[in-house]
Parts: C-alpha cells; sequence; structure tokens
C-alpha cells in the first residue's frame, strides 16, 4: 500500500517566499522590459525567463498585465506580424507607467543594495 504524500514545510515555505518576492519585481521586471519598446506576450515571459533569470509561468504574467493594462501602466494592441499565422496583443509602456517604473526601480536599487549588503555582512 502507497504511503501518502507529505507535505515538507520548509519547502512549502520557501515556495510561498518566492512567490511573494516574484510578485513584487515582476511588476517593475515588465514594466523595465516595456520601456524598450512593444513586445507581445510569449516574448516577454522569454525575455524575463532569460534575461532577469526569474521563472515566470505564463499562467502568471497574463493577469500580470491585464492588471498593469487596468492600472494605467500599460496598453495593448492587437497586431498581425508577417510572419505570424495569427495575430498578437502587444503591449506598451504609457506615460504613466514610464514613471512608474522610474520611481519604482529606482526605489528598487536603492533597497535591494542596501539589503544585498546587510545579507552579505550577515552571510560571513
Amino acid at each position: 500500500m502507497a504511503r501518502p504524500k507529505t507535505i515538507d514545510p520548509i519547502e512549502t515555505f520557501s515556495e510561498n517566499r518566492r512567490s511573494q518576492i516574484y510578485k513584487g519585481v515582476l511588476d517593475i521586471a515588465v514594466l523595465g522590459l516595456l520601456r524598450s519598446g512593444p513586445e507581445y506576450g510569449l516574448q516577454i515571459l522569454d525575455q524575463l525567463r532569460e534575461e532577469a533569470g526569474l521563472d515566470v509561468a505564463a499562467g502568471s504574467l497574463y493577469p500580470l498585465l491585464h492588471r498593469l493594462e487596468g492600472a494605467g501602466l500599460v496598453r495593448s494592441a492587437w497586431r498581425h506580424d508577417a510572419d505570424a499565422s495569427h495575430g498578437r496583443k502587444y503591449y506598451s509602456l504609457t506615460p504613466a507607467g514610464t514613471h512608474d517604473f522610474e520611481e519604482h526601480g529606482a526605489a528598487w536599487l536603492a533597497m535591494s543594495s542596501q539589503l544585498n549588503a546587510f545579507l552579505r555582512r550577515k552571510l560571513r
């Protein structure tokens, strides 16, 4: 008879904490990525994974983009690219999104720099 799977509280705690950290940085990362110009969802997802090193699920990205659009930080428009068989929804920054990125991006850099220095001292 198979034993029921037990839940490792440390593994669960770590995953929950990771999820909370991601929620805080994904907004800034997406806004920063769109600062370079309009991108469609899969491009955004690939760049977040490859360039930012964030393990983002597609199921997390689209609600985030929808929320950012609802907040007036991004706008979307459908396009049909010549190399694609179907239309793609492109996302771009609004002026409010640019301002939000600059403000929160600078705050993130200052906070993370200070926190990194603190953690380096404590991990020695």
